[in-house]
């Protein structure tokens, strides 16, 4: 019984610890890992017990420099007579490696990679996609809960202020997460039946390789309509630049009105200035290249410069932490 339960240790480990895999040689494999504090003392153990049972292994452990976790290089050499066996350890240690750097893009959780590694090493592919579709609707749950956390955060703090642009910039790589995530559920719920192993080419890992294109912030609210997604593809990564330029621009802002004609519309209220009109324009329209669900209309006439933003109900709560609410209540404001 060793044996079995020392193979599926070694899986746990090239789990959750193997960050590459290189062959030096026929007979020589190297495995670069890093880890929680204790995993050279695991690793030790881990190899003197194989070594006790399969002598032609030379396990040799060195330490790497880490900041905060435990890293290591870990090179196992053998005779030329066992370099097959050297070379099946070495396929095994890159396909679970493989999900383990795919999954960890996601922010899969330890616990549930392992109970992943172990189907996807079994070859019981259903069991794997069972496994996978779980883990995906877990962490999506947790991900979306941070995202509202941000944005309720950012809503608090006040659009333009410090706080606002901390929240903000913080829920960016969340955001991009939340994508990856929701295109991994997509692909792995519109993959075909798979008959074969796991593997890269499988349902699961199609859906860990798949881009992530866009962002659904929400379902739509009735049929015929379409989801709210922002496009982060067609915003090219510069969310992350516009924050400062909110920042300055919202800073001169003189009031913030409800809309008449719209339960989810904002009228920010700026004085009539050429430049400030330009870096309005500019900015309305790189949201809307992100997000074409919402509307944005610039006027100005005798009271100044006005930016209309319209937005459906569901994106009510992103307008009012990246824009603000309204200075006045809206039955106030009607009164």
């Amino acid at each position: 019984m060793e044996r079995p339960l020392r193979l599926a240790e070694f899986d746990d480990l090239f789990a959750t610890a193997v960050r590459g895999v290189q062959r030096v040689g026929e007979a020589r494999l190297r495995m670069a890992m890093s880890g929680p504090a204790g995993l050279g003392e695991t690793v030790r153990d881990l190899t003197a017990r194989e070594s006790e049972c399969c002598s032609f292994f030379t396990f040799t452990i060195t330490p790497e420099p880490a900041t905060g976790d435990e890293a290591l290089t870990l090179d196992i050499t053998v005779p030329a007579a066992y370099t097959e066996v050297l070379e099946s350890l070495a396929r095994r240690a890159e396909s679970v490696a493989w999900l383990q750097e795919r999954a960890g893009r996601l922010g899969i959780p330890e616990a549930d990679l392992r109970e992943l590694a172990s189907a996807w090493r079994s070859g019981d592919c259903p069991v794997a996609r069972d496994r996978l579709e779980e883990a995906l609707a877990s962490r999506s749950a947790a991900v979306e809960g941070e995202i509202a956390a941000l944005i309720r955060r950012a809503t608090e703090a006040g659009a333009g202020s410090a706080e606002w642009a901390r929240a903000t910039a913080d829920s960016l790589p969340v955001t991009e997460q939340a994508a990856r995530l929701q295109a991994a559920s997509a692909a792995l719920a519109g993959a075909g039946p798979h008959a074969g192993r796991c593997g890269p080419g499988c349902p699961c890992g199609t859906a860990l390789s798949v881009p992530a294109g866009s962002y659904r912030i929400a379902e739509p609210a009735s049929d015929g309509q379409e989801a709210l997604t922002c496009d982060l593809v067609a915003d090219g990564g510069e969310a992350g630049e516009r924050i400062g330029a909110w920042q300055r621009v919202l800073a001169r802002v003189r009031a913030r009105e409800p809309l008449p004609d719209t339960a989810t519309g904002l009228a920010l209220r700026f004085p009539l200035d050429l430049d400030l009109a330009a870096a309005v324009a500019r900015l309305a329209a790189a949201e809307y290249r992100c997000c074409s669900f919402g509307s944005y209309t610039l006027v100005i006439d005798g009271t100044g410069l006005t930016l209309e933003v319209r937005m459906p109900e569901g994106a009510a709560d992103l307008l009012a932490a990246v824009l603000g609410t309204p200075d006045r209540p809206r039955a106030e404001a009607a009164a």
